[in-house]
């Protein structure tokens, strides 16, 4: 079976593998909130929350990148408990060899640290460590290299003293202030040594000390009153991210591939019935009305930390109304088929008789409850609800690569539309794109269009979905959050998530990590009882990309293989999930 893939950098990380490191990193770091990146060194990034795996890692035939990137993590688990970083900013303008030291000795604290917190971890690091010898091992002529290299072989000996040139040099150290002045007598030492030139060097460790710095004036142990750092800050090269082209899929057939769970439906108060034309828009506006863009929502986590949330209200086209009609009425016979189907279904349940109660009407004939001497002589009709107590968001993916496949999933959202509606059951629609226009070094705006909100679903038509247009990417993960926490807050039994896409998440500094972001927030909704089913879109899928969706949400994805039977394969959809709710 082959899986999906994260483009980092231009380089190809298996997203199972990366949701696996993932999950172990935060173990490990205690930090439910910590992401993972792939960067040229490995290192512990406290202002970014990110664990860089090293690119040493990849393209190798002694070890698989999985087993590669779990070495950086057991050496680096423990940063926040062992490095002091309040000191690191003493380290930024010194000498680039004098910072080799110095990161060696602090990455021999880790290791032993680590080791000491839990020894079974100097185990899992034999065969990272072979291969790291192997690499150290080998001849230079450069002197400042040699130095690092043996250095540094020792280090993975857990060897506290080595000598180089008959010049003993000790690298124990209990705090990175004492690792600081160590470094700084190494360097010295080499210095005086006949030769020896510093300017030639390969580094071994690297971290952004520009980022420390950020994050000391940050926090609230900061010594000085300095303000917080601007967007002028420096940006190490190693840091900066690049944007990939979004990937698209398909599938063979349209079918579900999970099962919604069951549960008990219970009663709903009745929605007034309105003319679904007439909309009762005040200024031609929709859904969230007087709002102008407020952020009410924050993802904290580090992949998410410059995205802004800007619900807009979309404009109603008068235009478009005639149009909705015409859509409304080619997808009636879908829509009426499965709702005829469930009502017959819910009046059965209402008005199934149970017999042998305790009370209610006497039976016809009571004679064997009477020689059996039980007192269960009457027969009850149930007094089961008509309605269905499930509430729905529906989310269309409206990013650029979704442009050929909108008007075939805006097909799918009126037929959910009709269905829910016509059966009483709330739900909200919106569609979403990250203004790539817009976008600047800390500022990643989300659009959110509401096209219908929970209160007007059962008498209100989305006529703006029609308006919908293609622009910009799509950050999967971050609305799904948000949207979660607007379903959390609902009273209704079940709750659901259709979320309308053509492939993976892409957006600025997110291909990195949204598949991992998507499918987090997929884990989000599961601890809260919520359901979310994606609706895969696409004519052109290859095998990589459908394994993807799957890592992401599972089994309850819906494979659509051709666009226009997409109104077919949704009603199916919502029929087979209600079906579910009622028995």
């Amino acid at each position: 079976m082959t899986y999906s893939f994260i483009k980092f950098n231009d380089e190809l990380v298996d997203s199972r593998n990366m949701m696996e490191l993932t999950d172990l990193a935060r173990l490990l770091f205690r930090n439910r909130e910590l992401t993972v990146n792939v960067q040229k060194y490995s290192y512990f990034n406290p202002y970014k929350n990110v664990l860089n795996f090293s690119m040493f890692w990849k393209h190798r035939n002694d070890i698989n990148e999985l087993d590669g990137f779990k070495h950086d993590i057991y050496t680096h688990y423990n940063a926040e408990e062992t490095l002091d970083y309040t000191r690191y900013t003493e380290m930024m303008d010194r000498d680039g060899y004098l910072r080799q030291i110095f990161l060696s000795i602090e990455y021999f604290r880790l290791r032993k640290n680590a080791v000491k917190e839990r020894p079974v971890i100097k185990k899992l690091l034999e065969e990272g460590d072979g291969i790291l010898r192997q690499h150290y091992s080998r001849q230079t002529e450069n002197a400042a290299d040699d130095f690092l290299r043996r250095m540094n072989l020792k280090i993975l000996q857990y060897e506290d003293v080595f000598e180089y040139e008959g010049i003993p040099f000790d690298m124990e150290s209990d705090s990175t202030e004492e690792s600081i002045i160590k470094a700084e007598t190494f360097f010295d030492e080499v210095a005086k040594i006949p030769g020896f030139d510093t300017s030639g060097f390969i580094p071994i460790h690297d971290i952004s000390f520009s980022d420390l710095d950020a994050f000391i004036k940050s926090n609230d142990f900061r010594k000085d009153p300095e303000a917080l750092p601007s967007e002028d800050d420096e940006v190490d090269e190693d840091e900066k991210s690049t944007v990939d082209t979004k990937t698209s899929g398909a599938a063979k057939d349209a079918s579900v591939l999970g099962e919604v769970q069951e549960a008990a439906n219970a009663r709903r108060s009745k929605s007034r019935k309105v003319n679904m034309y007439d909309d009762d828009v005040d200024d031609y506006n929709e859904g969230f009305g007087s709002n102008r863009g407020e952020n009410t929502f924050r993802d904290k986590a580090s992949t998410n930390r410059h995205a802004i949330l800007e619900r807009t209200s979309p404009k109603v086209n008068l235009n478009d109304y005639q149009k909705y009609r015409e859509l409304y009425n080619q997808y009636r016979s879908v829509s009426r088929q499965a709702v005829g189907d469930l009502q017959q279904l819910l009046n059965h349940k209402q008005n199934e008789i149970r017999m042998n109660q305790s009370s209610g009407k006497l039976m016809k004939n009571p004679t064997m409850p009477i020689v059996e001497g039980s007192h269960k002589l009457f027969v009850k009709e149930r007094s089961e609800s008509r309605e269905i107590d499930a509430v729905f968001t529906l989310i269309i993916d409206r990013s650029f690569s979704m442009e050929p496949h909108l008007e075939n999933a805006i097909a799918g959202v009126i037929v959910f539309n009709n269905i829910l509606k016509s059966l009483n059951i709330k739900h909200r629609i919106i569609s979403h794109h990250e203004d790539t226009f817009e976008v600047g070094p800390e500022s990643f705006p989300n659009k959110v269009y509401e096209h219908m909100d929970f209160d007007k679903s059962n008498y209100y038509y989305p006529v703006s979905i029609l308006d919908i247009e293609a622009s910009g990417d799509n950050r999967d993960g971050f609305i799904l959050k948000h949207e979660i926490s607007l379903l959390k807050s609902r009273s209704e039994n079940d709750r659901f998530i259709i979320m309308f896409s053509d492939g993976l998440p892409s957006a600025e500094d997110y291909n990195q990590s949204g598949i991992v972001d998507t499918h987090e927030a997929v884990n989000i909704a599961k601890r809260e009882n919520i359901h979310i089913i994606n609706v895969f879109i696409s004519e052109e899928s290859d095998e990589q990309t459908i394994e993807s969706i799957r890592n992401i949400y599972g089994n309850n994805t819906i494979l659509v293989a051709h666009a226009h039977e997409m109104a077919h394969a949704v009603a199916n959809t919502l029929k087979k999930i209600l079906l579910s709710l009622i028995n």
